[in-house]
Parts: structure tokens; C-alpha cells; sequence
């Protein structure tokens, strides 16, 4: 099982963790990655992350990140993303960013001659990107993760603090359909198999469904980054550190049984610091709901540390 995740550490943009061999494989930060324009995050913030059948995606601020089936980086999206950037999806034949500080999400198009789009999640209207400068005292509920589905699209709420939501629009009309209220404090990631939503209560280290399940997480730390097999749960848990000290310290991910909760296997990545997300490779994953990346080459490497 091969998992991606982008971690905080400003040195490397995403990590291929094998869980099986704990050998990694690492996408370097270059200096086209860094902008000195951003001065109240980090420069470098490599989150959401989703692929199309030709090609894989990073969020990093305003930056678009495209890479190939080898994981070399090819070019940069030309539709300039927001600072803050979350959750990446892909569907509708466009990449949709997450972006909490404009309360909304913003379809960029994978192909040439197609338009961005925005998804306003406070008017549930669709209309034309247009380019801005978002700011975070306009982040009204903080929406951070996308999951299509089953003929819908979710959108989860952190809402800063215990009154997380979550969102259900039809895929096709983006028409809005319910909320789920109560979904637990500072939620992170969604997954549905078999008409069952899952995700992760961050604050109170949970993973919930709309069913009523509640699975406690034992290890101590934040949980942020979440994929689902028709069998187990694979969650990314960093050390807890302030806004100011996000880039160091260490992480871990977990592989949990979904029948027994019961973890499985734990793969220690030092100096990570917080791990923003995490998608699944080398399985079909319930928390993206597209076909497994096909990793051209998974090169000899030293074991990770743990």
C-alpha cells in the first residue's frame, strides 16, 4: 500500500511512503515553489493533491502544481489559486480547490480552452473565477475537504471549532440538498463507501460516519489526512505544534481495520512536521473516488525512520 502525503517542512513538497517496505520517495521543494509574497503563511504550503488519468496535482498557495506519472514536475497551472489553499478533487473534468479564505471552490480546467470556474459555497452559485487576493477575516465556516460521490458532492466545514458541518450538493447542478449538522470539532477529510460518509472529528481524534459510527484514535496528536479501502481506514497523525512551529516536529501513519478498529500497522515519518494530506496510490480509495495513480517508477531508497 503506497500513500502521498504533503508535509510542512518547507524541504520537500510531498512524501510516496510504501507501508509495506517503509521506503519513501520525495518530490523536493524547488524555488519556483517558494513565494516570498506570502507573509503570513508559510511560503511553501503544499496541501491538497488529486490526479486526472494523465496527470498529478498540488496545491501550494496560489500555485497549481502539475507532475507526471513519474513524479517530475511538468508546468504550473495558469489559473492562480488562493493563499490558504486546502483539499484537491478531481471531477467534472476540472481540479477543484478547496480555498476557505473565499469561501468557495475554484474549478481549474485540466485542458486548454476551458474556463475556471467558482463554486460560491455561501450562495451556492456558480460563476466565473475571478482572479483575487483572498484574506482570512473573510473565512466564514472554513470549508477544507471535497469528496464526489455517488451522485453528490460534499464539502466539509472545520466551522473553527464543535459546530463542524458538512455540505451535499447534487454533482450534476451543483443544486444545495442538506447539511449535516454535528459532525464533530475541527473536521478533516470525507470518504463514503456503501452509502455510509466517514470522516475525522480532528479535536475530539475520531473517525465518524453519518450512520452513528465513532472510532477512537489512540495515538496522541493531530489527525489530518484520511483515505478508506473497502477494509481499513489510512490516517496521517502529526505531533500537536502551534501555528509558528507547524514545520518541525515528527508524524505518523496508520492503518486501521475498519471491522475490528484495530490498527494494524504504524509507519513513523520524522521531521515532517504537520502532514496537510494524504491520498492513496496504489488502492481505490473511498476518500477520492478516482482510479489508482499509476507510479511509473518506485526507485531503491532508504528505509523511512520508524
Amino acid at each position: 500500500m503506497r500513500v502521498l502525503v504533503t508535509p510542512s517542512d518547507m524541504a520537500r513538497l510531498a512524501i510516496v511512503l510504501d507501508l509495506e517496505s517503509s521506503r519513501t520517495q520525495v518530490i523536493q521543494v524547488r524555488p519556483q515553489f517558494v513565494d516570498p509574497t506570502v507573509t503570513d503563511r508559510p511560503p511553501c504550503r503544499p496541501f491538497g493533491v488529486t490526479w486526472s488519468p494523465e496527470e498529478l496535482f498540488i496545491a501550494n498557495n496560489r500555485q497549481l502544481l502539475i507532475f507526471d506519472h513519474a513524479l517530475n514536475y511538468v508546468r504550473s497551472s495558469t489559473v492562480r489559486l488562493q493563499i490558504n489553499i486546502h483539499q484537491l478533487a478531481f471531477g467534472k473534468g476540472r481540479v477543484w480547490a478547496v480555498s476557505p479564505w473565499t469561501n468557495s471552490l475554484i474549478g481549474a480546467p485540466t485542458g486548454a480552452g476551458v474556463e475556471a470556474i467558482e463554486f460560491d459555497l455561501s450562495r451556492n452559485v456558480l460563476v466565473p473565477y475571478r482572479r483575487r487576493e483572498g484574506r482570512p477575516s473573510a473565512d466564514e465556516h472554513h470549508f477544507n475537504s471535497i469528496l464526489w460521490a455517488d451522485g453528490h458532492l460534499f464539502v466539509a466545514a472545520h466551522a473553527f471549532g464543535e459546530g463542524s458541518f458538512i455540505n451535499r450538493y447534487d454533482a450534476e447542478t451543483l443544486r444545495f440538498q442538506k447539511t449535516l449538522h454535528g459532525a464533530g470539532h475541527s473536521i478533516h477529510g470525507l470518504a463514503r463507501h456503501e452509502g455510509e460518509l466517514f470522516w475525522v472529528s480532528t479535536m475530539t481524534q475520531e473517525i465518524r460516519s453519518d450512520r452513528g459510527y465513532r472510532l477512537f484514535l489512540h495515538r496522541p496528536g493531530y489527525p489530518r489526512g484520511f483515505a478508506m479501502t473497502a477494509e481499513y481506514f489510512v490516517v496521517a497523525i502529526s505531533q500537536c505544534r502551534g501555528r509558528g512551529r507547524r514545520h518541525a516536529g515528527n508524524s505518523w501513519i496508520q492503518v486501521i481495520d475498519r471491522r475490528q478498529g484495530r490498527t494494524v500497522h504504524e509507519t513513523e515519518l520524522r521531521d515532517t512536521g504537520g502532514i496537510n494530506d494524504l491520498r492513496l496510490l496504489s488502492e481505490y480509495d473511498y476518500a477520492h473516488r478516482v482510479p489508482p495513480f499509476p507510479l511509473l517508477a518506485f526507485p531503491t531508497a532508504q528505509p523511512s525512520s520508524g
